[in-house]
């Protein structure tokens, strides 16, 4: 039979417990009594034996102490040692300070006393003076009371030990008594809701416990009966809860119901997920409202007390901060239910739209902005345009825009990188933005190209006011990464209503008044008038027209411009100098075409072309007997960095049968301080090679001279805004010694070009300088003339 498992709780256990509890403390508090009961009432028994042994010695031996009777006393202690329970005895005299033991055993008093024998102390006094003479301590054994408690213990125990047989028994009868009410309690602490069956009890009595046992079993029976039906329901109700969070999840879409009455705030499992919180965290509706971004805080209590008030519907777009200090952007619907009862709830669903919020700013971005600079595109600027212009019809107000273009900006691309020109348009764009307002629009609107929008304008003066600054920010020396770089820009300026009616009106002639500003020596503003006419339309005519002439080269010619030894007078040699003879608009100079080569990627081509025909010019020069002159050839910034320039240049040499010492090439200054490693790699080479380097106007740039002394120069040409004034300018007078005593000590020689009078000849020959080159002695002048110049001179 399985044993009953005992709980402290059970009846069984706590009567048994009580039973045996009282049981051990009545055993306890009657073997203490008892024992000393007895143990007291045998012990005076003995010493009652001791008080008499003494009462009948103490008068005699205190008598015959006092006529000091030894033998008499003597005598009376040897009697009373005849008592076997007498173990010692020990009389002492005061007077004389003698003391006599008496004893069986031999043993001293100490040895008694540990012995725990029972030891009596008596005075002795002398029957005539009443004086105390002395004392008598008596030694009685304790054996007998030993031997009396030995027997009450081994009764006593026994009759614990039946006593205990009969409590045993009895809590066994209770055992076996209450086993079936434990048992019952067991089952029904076992029975599991989720696998509910009869309880199985092994009852065979009629007793209560029996019947209770049965109806417990009638009770499961319903219970489980509930409990499936119960079970059906659940199931149903899980499997809709799951479809619900799933579709929740799926959809990002988190519920909440708030209780305003009793301030309780549910909110589902999706909703924790989005919020970002524990399930365990309780949220009230407080907090959850501190969580709104102030900027939408306002807005959204306003909408939700109003649909607590009314009982209304409500949907809100609003920013949360999480727990996490993380941004989520929210849309919520819901109601507000009102009952008569009382029952006021505020129910609703929210959606997590950040990824949608995010998504519309990225494709917004991407529509409407920069995406290296952050600026407006074309497509944001012209939107801005138009209602701005919708604007100033019905308010008959001016408004207008700067069209701005970087100066040289494709030369900073072509020999430092892209990612310099890159780092350049974000810095610019940081610049203009200073000088604009918040009203205004400042738009990149391609390559180096920025267009700013004014919806207001007082007059055109604001608009040049604002040109003015913009170009005097941009004219000083600007740290771009490791470079140090100075910009300039062309400025265009359109405005509504006297310059356009449209936005593509507006931007077409604001480009139009830009070209003209580059034509006009760049680095200045121009405002649009009609007389530019659409130079923009002409450009590209001029562009398709180059293409063809670059494509044939039957249309490129190189003119040569004679340089003069100041010493002999004799030409030296010649600087080749590109035109492009167009079959409708005749002869074009390179100011006006060059650019157009930049910009279109044809710089290569039209370079190689150019030092072709200057190299075919030198082999007629050799042919005609003129092998001691030189002709200078321009490299421009493009094919400065082209890795085939020199290779080129050899076979053309190689081709035409030319010395490289009848070649020079002329790098502008500029060019040459742009990108130090490049310029130093390829002047290398070009020297090496054979051929003479020289710095084209020198005095411009910004170079260094320690740099200037590492590279391979052998003449500086000084720029002709020096020569021009050094009869009258004295600055430009001591710029220009300067330049050419510079040269000599470096071991350069110096050219001058602008010389135009017989004066800048006398004077520059006073200076010592080597070559001049100048309208004076010949303008560019073509092959044929050329010849005949050198014939003739």
């Amino acid at each position: 039979m399985k044993l009953m498992k005992f709980n402290k709780n059970s009846i069984a256990f706590r009567t048994i417990f009580y039973l045996l509890s009282l049981s051990i403390l009545f055993i306890l508090f009657i073997g203490l009594v008892m024992k000393n009961v007895f143990s007291n009432a045998y012990m005076d028994v003995e010493k009652e034996k001791v008080n008499i042994i003494l009462e009948n010695i103490q008068p005699s031996i205190a008598l015959n102490m006092s006529y000091d009777f030894k033998d008499a006393i003597n005598e009376i202690a040897n009697k009373t040692l005849n008592n076997k329970n007498v173990l010692l005895l020990k009389i002492q005299n005061s007077d004389n300070n003698e003391t006599q033991l008496f004893t069986n055993d031999k043993l001293s008093l100490q040895n008694y006393k540990q012995n725990g024998e029972i030891i009596k102390v008596v005075k002795l006094e002398d029957p005539a003076t009443k004086k105390i003479i002395g004392q008598i301590t008596l030694v009685y054994s304790n054996h007998t009371y030993k031997k009396y408690m030995s027997s009450f213990y081994k009764w006593f125990f026994l009759g614990i030990f039946g006593f205990f047989i009969s409590i045993v028994l009895l809590a066994f009868t209770l055992y076996k008594s209450l086993k079936n009410l434990t048992l019952l309690d067991n089952s029904l602490k076992l029975f599991n809701p989720k696998l509910p069956k009869k309880l199985k009890l092994d009852i065979k009595t009629k007793d209560e416990v029996a019947s209770i046992s049965k109806s417990a079993n009638i009770m499961i029976e319903n219970i489980i009966d509930f409990l499936n039906h119960e079970d059906e329901l659940y199931q149903r109700l899980k499997q809709n809860e799951t479809h619900l969070k799933d579709a929740q999840r799926m959809a990002k879409v988190g519920s909440f119901d708030y209780d305003i009455v009793n301030d309780e705030l549910v909110l589902s499992d999706e909703y924790y997920r989005i919020l970002g919180l524990d399930y365990k965290y309780k949220l009230t509706w407080k907090k959850f409202l501190s969580m709104v971004v102030q900027d939408d805080y306002i807005r959204v209590s306003k909408i939700l007390n109003n649909s607590i008030e009314n009982g209304s519907t409500f949907n809100i777009k609003y920013g949360l901060k999480t727990e996490k200090s993380k941004y989520i952007n929210i849309q919520t619907k819901g109601k507000v239910r009102k009952k008569k009862s009382g029952f006021v709830h505020l129910t609703a669903i929210s959606m997590d739209i950040t990824e949608d919020v995010e998504n519309k700013k990225t494709i917004e971005k991407l529509a409407y902005y920069d995406a290296l600079t952050g600026l407006a595109n074309r497509t944001l600027l012209k939107d801005r345009m138009h209602k701005g212009i919708y604007s100033a019809k019905r308010t008959k107000q001016n408004m207008g825009i700067l069209f701005l273009d970087l100066d040289h900006f494709k030369l900073i691309n072509d020999t430092l990188g892209h990612s310099v020109g890159d780092d350049l348009l974000v810095y610019v764009s940081d610049l203009l933005e200073k000088h604009i307002r918040k009203a205004d629009t400042l738009s990149r609107f391609g390559g180096d190209e920025f267009v700013i929008y004014f919806p207001s304008l007082s007059s055109s003066k604001d608009a040049q006011t604002i040109a003015y600054n913009i170009q005097k920010a941009l004219q000083k020396k600007h740290t771009i990464g490791k470079h140090e770089l100075y910009i300039t820009t062309s400025i265009g300026i359109a405005l509504y209503p006297e310059h356009g009616q449209t936005c593509e009106e507006l931007i077409r002639n604001a480009d139009t008044a830009m070209y003209e500003a580059k034509n006009g020596g760049r680095n200045q503003f121009k405002v649009y008038t009609q007389s530019m006419g659409n130079f923009v339309e002409k450009q590209m005519d001029l562009e398709q027209d180059l293409v063809k002439a670059i494509k044939t080269k039957t249309q490129i010619e190189v003119f040569l411009q004679p340089k003069i030894d100041a010493h002999t007078k004799i030409i030296s040699g010649a600087e080749a100098l590109v035109r492009w003879r167009h079959p409708k608009k005749g002869l074009i100079f390179p100011d006006d075409f060059i650019h157009i080569a930049e910009s279109t990627g044809q710089m290569i081509e039209l370079g190689n072309i150019i030092t072709e025909l200057a190299i075919l010019q030198v082999k007629e020069l050799k042919d005609l007997g003129f092998e001691h002159l030189k002709i200078a050839i321009n490299l421009s910034a493009r094919q400065f960095q082209d890795s085939n320039l020199v290779p080129f240049v050899k076979s053309m040499l190689k081709k035409y049968s030319v010395s490289t010492s009848q070649i020079e090439f002329e790098v502008t200054e500029s060019i040459s301080m742009t990108n130090l490693i490049t310029t130093q790699t390829i002047l290398n080479e070009l020297k090496n090679a054979g051929f003479t380097i020289a710095i084209d106007d020198f005095g411009t740039g910004h170079s260094s001279l320690a740099y200037l002394k590492k590279f391979p120069i052998n003449t500086l040409k000084i720029d002709k805004s020096f020569v021009m004034d050094i009869l009258d300018d004295e600055e430009d007078r001591i710029i220009a010694q300067t330049i050419v005593s510079m040269a000599h000590t470096l071991g350069m020689k110096t050219v001058a070009e602008g010389v135009e009078t017989k004066e800048h000849v006398d004077m520059l020959c006073d200076m010592g300088c080597d070559i001049l080159q100048g309208y004076y002695y010949s303008k560019p002048i073509s092959k044929d003339e050329f010849f005949n110049f050198i014939l003739n001179i």
